[in-house]
């Protein structure tokens, strides 16, 4: 049974949206492979899972978390509840779950490239996925820029 944050710092708290709200979600946004009949809540509720946990470790958020002991790094002091941009996120995320890890193994980076007379750097980064649409969506809300990656043209 998944545990969702209620605005309180629940000890054990697992996702910041319930099924029923990220199914009500997914369908207003069109998001379809959420609902496909082949997916089962389980499987509903581990995508919730993962998506949480990626917002927790991936973004560094304003102000301080409501409690010491609470189990996810929302809901933080002077933000009211529920924060609609983390819920929003965290239904992005769990659909994107369904699909592949929202985390991934990397071996090091290549950082430059050459093939013949062809030499091609490349920008150095972390090799994780990036989800700009959920980057974009949080950013009102973090400390810090989310990572970015400046491109020009020699």
């Amino acid at each position: 049974m998944l545990i969702v944050e209620d605005g309180t710092g629940q000890l054990a708290a697992e996702s910041y949206v319930s099924v029923a709200d990220a199914t009500t979600y997914a369908d207003k946004m069109g998001h379809s492979a959420w609902s496909a009949v082949s997916v089962t809540d389980a499987q509903r509720e581990a995508a919730l899972r993962q998506a949480a946990a990626y917002i927790d470790s991936r973004y560094r958020f304003r102000g301080k978390r409501l409690t010491d002991a609470q189990a996810l790094e929302w809901p933080r002091d002077g933000y009211a509840w529920p924060q609609k941009r983390v819920a929003d996120a965290c239904c992005e995320l769990a659909v994107r779950a369904l699909a592949g890890p929202l985390h991934a193994d990397v071996d090091a980076l290549i950082t430059e490239e050459t093939i013949g007379p062809m030499t091609t750097k490349y920008a150095a980064g972390d090799g994780q996925i990036k989800f700009t649409q959920v980057d974009d969506m949080l950013r009102p809300l973090t400390a810090g820029a989310v990572s970015t990656i400046r491109l020009n043209r020699a």
